[in-house]
């Protein structure tokens, strides 16, 4: 082997080996991560621009790292009820510790359909996989019941801030779990 060939063939190998190091630098995980936030992030502007609140929708999901992260429509729509049934129960516990101080009966009925919320929201994430038809429907209700505990503030003449707060969030995952569910 002479001179010139012997470094034609370096060469070779360290173009070959250059390029390999190119071709794994492109392909590598940082690269498809970023391409899976970046469309999992489309996926939550899709939903999420559908639903009664956008810029509080985009909040609400893109707090949850798992949502940041879900590729599929499906996994959104377990992490949005995930945080629905979270975001009931939590507000079913406020409104109990408000009745234990103040009995008045808008407080009883708020307490009545938070605990519909719950189960709504509780029954649409488990005929995710069986039902999506029957989730759809359970997501949508849930906004009903929220409604329905705003109504008995009204009809009692009975102004609780932090309670209508509290129905709007319902209203809002409502909204994301009903947008979601309708796409699949």
């Amino acid at each position: 082997m002479t001179n010139m060939d012997f470094q034609g063939h370096v060469l070779v190998v360290n173009l070959t080996f250059y390029f390999y190091l190119l071709f794994l630098f492109f392909h590598s995980p940082l690269q498809t991560n970023a391409s899976s936030s970046s469309s999992s992030t489309k996926l939550i502007e899709s939903v999420c621009k559908n639903t009664i609140d956008n810029a509080n929708c985009l909040k609400a999901l893109e707090s949850d790292p798992r949502a940041v992260k879900a590729s599929r429509l499906k996994d959104l729509a377990k992490i949005a009820l995930e945080l629905a049934v979270a975001n009931a129960t939590e507000s079913k516990a406020y409104i109990d510790a408000l009745l234990t101080k103040n009995h008045t009966e808008p407080i009883k009925q708020c307490s009545f359909w938070f605990e519909a919320v719950v189960g709504s929201f509780r029954s649409a994430l488990r005929e995710l996989d069986e039902d999506v038809l029957s989730a759809n429907y359970d997501s949508k209700i849930a906004g009903d019941d929220a409604d329905s505990c705003e109504n008995a503030l009204a009809l009692g003449k009975v102004q609780i801030p932090s309670i209508s707060t509290r129905n709007n969030y319902a209203k809002l995952y409502s909204s994301i779990a009903f947008e979601i569910t309708n796409l699949l």
